[in-house]
């Protein structure tokens, strides 16, 4: 009896002494590998600040100012578009997803008409005159944004940097050979990773003189902690003064901060009381998470931003039923009216995907996961809302 209450005992001790050295194990590796990840993400953020000080002079509002192609850009809008023109910026990488979407939204009556393509390389430039003649190019080539990117890399936020100070040009339209200010320039800043089932300019939001700015929103639902939160797709911008300051102050700290461009927008929208920014309704515009909703309400605009896994995004966005180019490089209508037909039918096949997620979703659900509880939490939530998205690359999980 005394062997066995021995025996207990000794084996109880080592449990605990085990139980303990495991724990202390566990905690000492999770919190270590916490501090490789903060170091790396250290590491990330000063090469992408860098990266971007290091090329802005190529992307700096001066350089678009005194170009003759911003001059000439400007002479075609006043010519040729008596609507505000929609910007879309590429470089070769992104010509596949080009093509595909100027498919898409060459079966909507005048949508090619109000598009702008800037084209950061030769390449890209050549592509979009060859195969569509009719889309106005506006070619800015730039050695730094020639090379594929990723989220939160140096080049990713020097893109953001050239559509920033390319807003700024339009919207103070300034001629920098005379040093007259002419009227500044309205305009879209749109994203061709997104599916048009109908035209957003037959709603004509330019017209609706009550905001100064209208942006497309993150979230899922007008219940969404994350509703009012710029998601940075699509947008309409009108100028006047204060929406020059808007990008004034975006412009600076892009060039500066380690931070999402929809992040200061969140920020400044949030925090100032000029300009007046008002968002797009959800079943307008909404982000990839309408797919894995109930799919009712089918927005005009679905933007299709976060699937990489399995090679490009492209061929991923085909398993969903959007990739509308066939072999020969021709346009697939019957596809374009069938993915039409199943958003309004609510019934676009992700089931796969949903018990297989790509590592760019994982990322943003996570991502959204944390933002939204901390925003949950009562009183320091709400403090917090103006100002968190701007961890935006701190927060999400890149590797």
């Amino acid at each position: 009896m005394e062997k066995s209450l021995n025996r207990n005992i000794i084996w109880n001790a080592l449990d605990i002494i085990l139980f303990n050295r495991l724990s202390l194990i566990l905690f000492y590796s999770f919190w270590f590998l916490v501090g490789i990840l903060a170091l790396r993400k250290s590491q990330n953020a000063l090469s992408a600040v860098q990266y971007v000080k290091s090329n802005s002079d190529s992307v700096s509002l001066n350089s678009i100012e005194s170009s003759s192609e911003f001059e000439k850009l400007i002479a075609v809008l006043d010519e040729k578009y008596p609507r505000p023109p929609a910007f879309f910026l590429l470089n070769q990488y992104a010509l596949n997803m080009t093509d595909n979407f100027l498919c898409n939204t060459g079966t909507l009556e005048g949508a090619h008409e109000r598009f702008v393509f800037v084209t950061l390389d030769e390449i890209a430039r050549d592509s979009i005159s060859r195969r569509w003649p009719n889309i106005q190019v506006f070619h800015w080539p730039t050695p730094s944004l020639y090379k594929p990117f990723s989220f939160a890399e140096g080049a990713y936020q020097t893109i953001y940097l050239l559509r920033s100070n390319l807003a700024l040009a339009l919207i103070k339209n300034c001629s920098w050979k005379t040093f007259i200010t002419f009227r500044g320039k309205s305009f879209w800043m749109m994203q061709q990773d997104t599916f048009w089932r109908k035209s957003i300019f037959d709603l004509n939001y330019e017209d609706d003189m009550s905001y100064d700015a209208i942006f497309d929103q993150l979230g899922d639902g007008d219940d969404s902690l994350r509703k009012e939160w710029v998601n940075g797709a699509n947008w309409f911008i009108r100028a006047n003064d204060a929406t020059q300051f808007f990008f004034e102050r975006l412009s600076e700290k892009l060039a500066h901060w380690y931070t999402p461009d929809v992040g200061i927008m969140i920020h400044q929208c949030n925090t100032w009381d000029k300009p007046k920014c008002a968002y797009i309704p959800y079943n307008v515009t909404y982000s990839w998470e309408w797919m894995f909703s109930d799919q009712s309400n089918p927005p005009y605009l679905l933007q299709l931003d976060c699937e990489t896994n399995g090679g490009t995004k492209l061929m991923q966005l085909g398993r969903y039923g959007f990739h509308f180019v066939n072999p020969d490089g021709t346009c697939n209508n019957d596809k374009i009216a069938s993915a039409k037909s199943r958003m309004e039918n609510g019934t676009v096949e992700v089931q796969m995907t949903k018990t297989l997620p790509s590592w760019g979703r994982l990322q943003f659900k996570l991502y959204w996961y944390i933002t939204e509880y901390l925003l949950w939490i009562p009183i320091l939530g709400e403090y917090m809302r103006p100002y968190l998205v701007l961890t935006g690359f701190i927060l999400m999980i890149t590797i």
